[in-house]
């Protein structure tokens, strides 16, 4: 066959692979998330664009979580580290300053003397994804209009659980109640709640004798009528400071989704479930 007509068949094939190789090349946005909650509304803002790593798994708490091998190597392939900050996530602070050098970070809570569980609250998890909405379109621009779509449904969500939670917990408002440990104070101001002490004030220790007895001397005062455990606290403490107490039920409520599976929906359905568990204690 002539030169000639070998040419054009083979500039075709050319310019067929040159137009297909840079969709398929192209690079997929790698984010990690430091726990489940903030994970699932950056799964929800990222959903049909990409999927987000999680690091802090299953049932464990951020509050005695031991680093891994497998995290390191998570955070060092990540284009965009999200985590709440040292006051929850002190395990976090050493590695993403060695390892992610090369990411964008987004720290969500710079103080270390307020409550850092922001996501409790519906108002704050809005204001997490408008934290987060403009990183991700920076650094992957091309899916910008997906994470704005993403965007306003998700807060349109937010607004509707917000709005439902209140009228499913107007009777709570002056009915107090006992947590294990301080992480719900974002969730009271949001839902109108009467949280009238905690167990355990810093979760990584255990309460003292003294701390023990304050809160029995609480119950006897306040009029408290549940106590909140939860799952990531399996504390025989619970037991001991309702003792003589027979009236006060022991419910459960779960800031972080110790038995739900990661991704878009477990944030709605951690708060639902949140949110049934105190309507229950009136």
């Amino acid at each position: 066959m002539p030169f000639q007509n070998l040419l054009v068949p083979c500039l075709f094939v050319l310019c067929l692979i040159y137009s297909i190789t840079p969709t398929q090349a192209s690079p997929t946005l790698s984010v990690a998330v430091s726990i489940k909650p903030v994970h699932s509304l950056v799964a929800a803002l990222m959903e049909g664009a990409g999927k987000p790593s999680l690091i802090v798994k299953g049932n464990r708490s951020p509050h005695n979580y031991s680093f891994r091998p497998s995290d390191a190597r998570i955070l060092n392939q990540a284009d965009l580290i999200i985590w709440t900050g040292p006051a929850l996530e002190l395990f976090l602070k050493k590695p993403i300053l060695a390892l992610a050098k090369k990411s964008q970070t987004i720290m969500l809570v710079k103080k270390t003397n307020t409550d850092p569980h922001l996501w409790l609250s519906p108002i704050l998890a809005a204001a997490i994804v408008d934290q987060v909405l403009p990183e991700l379109i920076k650094i992957d621009p091309n899916q910008a209009g997906i994470y704005n779509s993403n965007a306003d449904k998700l807060k349109n969500r937010l607004k509707a659980l917000l709005v439902n939670g209140q009228k499913k917990l107007n009777q709570m408002k002056d009915i107090p109640f006992l947590v294990y440990h301080d992480a719900w104070s974002h969730f009271a101001t949001a839902f109108g709640l009467n949280i009238s002490g905690a167990i355990s004030l810093k979760p990584e220790r255990s309460p003292g004798a003294k701390r023990i007895s304050e809160i029995r001397k609480l119950v006897m005062t306040s009029g408290t009528r549940c106590l909140f455990k939860e799952p990531q606290f399996d504390s025989p403490l619970v037991v001991t400071v309702l003792q003589g107490h027979d009236d006060v039920l022991i419910l459960g409520l779960d800031p972080l989704g110790a038995t739900l599976d990661p991704g878009p929906g477990l944030y709605f359905r951690l708060m639902e479930d949140n949110i049934s568990a105190v309507a229950s204690c009136g």
